[in-house]
């Protein structure tokens, strides 16, 4: 390689790292970030986000252990997301893709201790399925959707989910997982950031 290519070449790289700084910081300074956790967490975990798929985990990443850690999940409707974080390190430990069908709340609600593999919702002559749920206080549920409410199979990308009453949809290993978070770790429903 001549010289004025290896010059061009360099310069090119060094404007394309000047270019991932700038915005990397034009980003942190005006994204929109809840105030329970550290900007810098937020960016990580949306940097590790995958597309909203009802069969894979949210996250590129392996889950983190939340056994004997005080956790709070803050869901946005919005943005349509989860957002575990640790309380004692104020850090997003994990983001989840969700489908929020909650309305939103002053307080936040509790996570119960009841959770199973399977559960049926009725309504009227219309029936919904859905495994891996999470009770949560006032009769909300955080599960996965297996049909929907006309008894259908449900889409691969789960922002097409047909929405079920009193619940948050996520994928399946993301519902598995959550099984595991403590009893009465709250959960914060916000419409927005």
């Amino acid at each position: 390689m001549n010289k004025e290519l290896k010059h061009m070449l360099i310069i090119s790289i060094g404007l394309f790292f000047i270019f991932i700084f700038i915005f990397n910081i034009y980003t942190y300074c005006t994204g929109s970030f809840i105030s329970q956790a550290s900007k810098a967490s937020q960016i990580l975990s949306y940097n590790r986000l995958r597309s909203p798929n009802i069969h894979r985990a949210s996250e590129k990443w392996t889950y983190p252990q939340i056994e004997k850690k005080q956790l709070e999940l803050i869901a946005l409707k919005r943005p349509q997301k989860i957002l575990v974080v640790n309380t004692s390190n104020h850090r997003v430990i994990y983001a989840i893709n969700a489908r929020i069908n909650l309305p939103t709340q002053q307080h936040p609600l509790r996570v119960l201790h009841a959770r199973g593999q399977q559960i049926y919702h009725i309504n009227g002559s219309r029936q919904a399925t859905a495994k891996y749920w999470l009770g949560i206080n006032n009769g909300y549920y955080i599960e996965t959707p297996l049909t929907d409410m006309d008894n259908h199979r449900v889409s691969r990308n789960l922002q097409k989910v047909a929405p079920v009453e009193n619940t948050i949809q996520v994928s399946k290993p993301d519902a598995k997982w959550l099984q595991g978070v403590p009893e009465n770790t709250p959960l914060l429903i916000k419409e927005d950031y």
